[in-house]
């Protein structure tokens, strides 16, 4: 396997994940086992995208983008699996608001050290930002939910393309 179609896998992987992400933030699976799978299929989808997308610029990110990428690393494994409260804490609340911090810091190397597209950025930092606000507001809990899962998921999503077409598109056509 050559670099690019890691790095094409990745794509796709950033992609699809970002985009069940996008499905599973409206209320339209209601099985719990349903969601359980969906939930562990993205983990794992935005996992190996997310490995593929600091990759392609861990040069250029620095040690904040470092820092971040592996936070976000450990929190994508840490609410991976069934909801459980072992010690005493949600697990997933707790992996959740790390892997929303870790995508803050990812934003903000992102656009200081001037990467583009600008989108997946401002899609991950907009989602803490959604998730939030809407929980400050009076508005139903599940708006935050839904603005949040939304917005994250497309950061992945654009993000990936813009993998894809920085490193498969244009090798495939090289």
């Amino acid at each position: 396997m050559t670099a690019t179609q890691l790095f094409r896998l990745a794509a796709a992987a950033a992609m699809a994940g970002g985009l069940l992400r996008i499905a599973v933030a409206f209320p339209l699976f209601s099985d719990p086992v349903t969601l359980e799978w969906l939930y562990t299929t993205i983990d794992i989808l935005l996992l190996f995208g997310l490995i593929g997308i600091y990759l392609d610029r861990f040069e250029r990110l620095g040690f904040l983008g470092l820092a971040s990428f592996g936070v976000a690393v450990a929190a994508l494994s840490f609410i991976g699996g069934p909801d459980a409260d072992p010690f005493g804490f949600s697990t997933y609340e707790q992996g959740a608001l790390t892997l929303a911090i870790a995508m803050i810091g990812l934003s903000i190397t992102w656009v200081s050290r001037g990467e583009k597209p600008l989108g997946p950025a401002f899609c991950w930092f907009g989602s803490a930002v959604c998730a939030g606000v809407l929980s400050a507001l009076p508005v139903p809990q599940s708006y935050g939910f839904i603005g949040a899962g939304v917005l994250f998921g497309a950061g992945f999503a654009w993000a990936g393309y813009a993998l894809l077409s920085a490193r498969g598109l244009a090798d495939a056509r090289a």
